[in-house]
């Protein structure tokens, strides 16, 4: 019965997750990319400088997602993690010449959604391998519809991706450092 239950890459092992550094360095981009846009408010008022510091931040997410596929590539199913990885660094290379608030929204809001599709599909493809990426789905969602929403205000859009960095990081920093996720033995006390 284990074997039948068990996901088809293999069982989700503790060894399946990337090290607790890698995951750490994914939190703090998150929360220095947050952090960035909430203490520099005061210089929202210029689009180009919201478009530079989210493209910034994007190519951050990006290389964090990458140094994912460089150090997790022994462990196997780095095939996710690495489109993150580009479609972020694609984002960051776009949003630069969106040049209108519009332009940002749709931007934003076309990363956002393309990442939390590649959050469900990694949460389906091996479930139990990363208990975070529901949740990072279901904000990525959610930051899509609010910058559509407010595709107007360069200022919002840029304050719902802060919103999403930050409560991004604080919840993988949470999970970085549960001992449950994963582990045979949580799995076993859930039957």
């Amino acid at each position: 019965m284990t074997l039948a239950a068990a996901p088809a890459g293999g069982p989700a092992t503790p060894d399946a997750l990337p090290s607790r550094g890698v995951r750490l360095f994914r939190v703090a981009v998150l929360l220095v990319a947050g952090l960035a846009i909430a203490f520099s408010a005061t210089m929202h008022e210029r689009l180009g400088f919201d478009l530079a510091l989210a493209s910034v931040a994007l190519g951050a997410i990006g290389v964090a997602h990458l140094v994912h596929v460089l150090r997790g590539r022994a462990a196997g199913g780095v095939a996710i993690p690495a489109l993150l990885g580009a479609v972020a660094l694609v984002a960051a290379l776009v949003v630069p010449f969106t040049g209108t608030a519009i332009g940002f929204a749709v931007a934003i809001a076309a990363w956002a959604l393309v990442s939390a599709l590649l959050e469900f599909i990694g949460a389906a493809v091996r479930p139990g391998s990363r208990q975070d990426a529901t949740l990072l789905g279901a904000i990525g969602i959610l930051l899509a519809i609010c910058a559509l929403l407010v595709r107007d205000d360069p200022v919002a859009i840029l304050g719902f991706f802060g919103g999403y960095a930050i409560v991004a990081g604080v919840f993988l920093g949470i999970s970085a450092f549960d001992r449950r996720g994963g582990a045979p033995e949580a799995a076993a006390g859930a039957r």
